[in-house]
């Protein structure tokens, strides 16, 4: 699995002699994928044999259903001829058909909005002010989608991820914030090849309480302490690097018991 910076897209490439079995490795990727529920993800078949294609895909169609229903974009690319009669047949319009992987990324529109999904994302320029604004579209999230109860890490993770790629990136940045399923993921994305290196058991220094949160220094340890998970996903054109962060579970209005509601009398 690797990642397209540009447009925010997943991709899964598929090489080699495959067969009706390995078909559920690519399954699991595509789960994998679900995950960071990106705005796309390209299964890239070219490289497979046309008479092997089809068997390969039938397992994984399955999959590719259920990522188009959580706001999932679909791209596969394979010869028409193996796959257009049976892709038409799927209940969705977001598994889309291409001849090559290339001519997919061009023809989708970078980082769309999605109404099934709450997302929100921003272009940075490679400045220092990028941490603040990044700081503030966190800030606007968390109020707009209540999660005030991790704001301040969220803030934080955020800035550091940020300025980690103005300080040793130097190139535009992509801040894309996803909430699913009691999960806040905070990504990432820049053109630089280089791979951030933190052992995810390094321990982080305690935050000093007198200095405010834009005050930065604590590095990817601070991430590592702050978030449930974190890690990278290189690309031919950069990398993303994410973190997640736990949300509460919204509360649910509990109505009282038959018994305990006090009954009115009425005269008569």
């Amino acid at each position: 699995m690797a990642a397209h910076v540009e447009t925010g897209a997943l991709v899964i490439t598929m090489a080699g002699r495959w067969s009706v079995a390995q078909a559920y490795t690519l399954q699991r990727a595509l789960s994998r994928c679900a995950a960071h529920h990106p705005p796309y993800v390209a299964v890239d078949c070219t490289r497979i044999a046309p008479d092997r294609l089809l068997p390969t895909l039938l397992p994984a169609l399955v999959m590719i259903r259920e990522s188009c229903r959580r706001g999932i974009t679909v791209l596969v690319c394979a010869p028409a001829s193996a796959l257009t009669v049976l892709l038409r047949r799927l209940p969705t319009r977001r598994v889309r058909l291409y001849p090559r992987l290339t001519e997919a990324l061009s023809r989708v529109r970078p980082y769309p909005d999605s109404a099934r999904v709450r997302r929100a994302h921003r272009r940075l320029a490679p400045k220092p002010q990028a941490v603040s604004a990044a700081r503030g579209l966190v800030r606007e999230c968390c109020e707009r989608w209540r999660l005030s109860d991790i704001a301040d890490d969220a803030q934080l993770v955020a800035s550091e991820l940020v300025a980690n790629a103005v300080e040793h990136a130097g190139t535009d940045i992509d801040l894309t914030l996803c909430h699913h399923r009691q999960r806040l993921r905070i990504s990432v994305a820049d053109r630089h090849p280089g791979v951030p290196a933190l052992s995810r058991r390094q321990s982080a220094p305690a935050p000093d309480p007198d200095q405010p949160l834009a005050i930065r220094g604590r590095g990817l340890a601070m991430v590592t302490r702050s978030a449930a998970s974190w890690g990278v996903l290189p690309g031919s054109d950069g990398k993303i690097v994410w973190a997640s962060l736990h949300t509460p579970q919204p509360s649910r209005l509990r109505l009282p018991s038959v018994a305990t509601i006090p009954r009115v009398g009425y005269p008569a």
